[in-house]
């Protein structure tokens, strides 16, 4: 039996050195009641042992390998289940790029979700090409992204509710179990928002917390991988049944370009 709070989850895939980076900022910044499980659908080496093992001293850390590019959904619903099993109440959805900043106390934001249907709570992310903080609406042309102006205060915290936020967010774990279509090995981030929101919990979203995307150069055999967005991008119309990707409402658009003037 153990007493973890939170499962920081991490999926990884042909970025061994980024992973490491990653790591050791959370082992730098780790959150007490706290345990880190990784999923690596890569390859397997003796250097990625010795290096897991070595942060395995250091804090609580499981690192299961998967099958060679089982997919981004296949992954996260693992780690997700194992989160489950272990009884571990919240999740701390993050990726091997994503870093920590500073050491951060989740006890107020936990509080929040205690609250009502609260599930998500989403952070900011210093680095991302853009703000992904928006409702969403299906639509036969795309999903239509709609700037939120639906605020809640709670403990001297401003949270602004949405449908959809960017890959670093606390939720609820069992409100999180085979949330991700595993067919999707890209495109994948829309379809399990809207999941989400056809289980009816809802999303926030505040900028008090502040983690780091680390955008470094990868390699030409992950960026082949990469490249198969568009058939993925082909079966995410396909399983909604419309005709294009991504559309921006005006307001969306004006949130995304102030965030990039302020970003540059």
């Amino acid at each position: 039996m153990n007493n973890y709070q939170i499962a920081i989850l991490i999926t990884t895939f042909l970025r061994d050195n980024l992973l490491y980076k990653t790591i050791q900022t959370i082992v730098d910044n780790y959150p007490n009641n706290s345990i880190l499980l990784i999923a690596d659908q890569g390859y397997n080496s003796d250097e990625k042992d010795i290096t897991i093992d070595y942060f395995k001293s250091q804090i609580p850390l499981e690192y299961y390998r998967l099958p060679f590019d089982c997919g981004l959904s296949y992954s996260r619903n693992y780690l997700i289940k194992k989160a489950s099993e272990m009884n571990v109440p919240y999740i701390l959805m993050g990726a091997d790029s994503i870093q920590f900043l500073q050491k951060y106390n989740f006890t107020d934001i936990i509080e929040f979700l205690e609250q009502d249907k609260n599930g998500i709570v989403g952070f900011d992310l210093d680095g991302s090409k853009c703000p992904w903080e928006f409702l969403m609406e299906v639509t036969p042309n795309g999903i239509k992204l709609l700037s939120s102006s639906i605020y809640v205060d709670f403990k001297g915290i401003r949270y602004k509710q949405i449908d959809i936020c960017r890959n670093i967010f606390l939720a609820k774990t069992n409100t999180m179990i085979d949330l991700y279509d595993e067919e999707m090995k890209l495109c994948e981030h829309e379809l399990a928002f809207l999941e989400y929101k056809k289980r009816e919990y809802k999303v926030y979203w505040t900028d008090t917390m502040i983690f780091k995307k680390n955008n470094i150069h990868v390699s030409e055999e992950y960026q082949i991988y990469r490249k198969r967005l568009s058939d993925y991008q082909k079966l995410f119309k396909q399983k909604l049944n419309i005709n294009g990707w991504v559309i921006y409402s005006p307001e969306a658009r004006k949130e995304i370009q102030v965030y990039k003037n302020v970003h540059r």
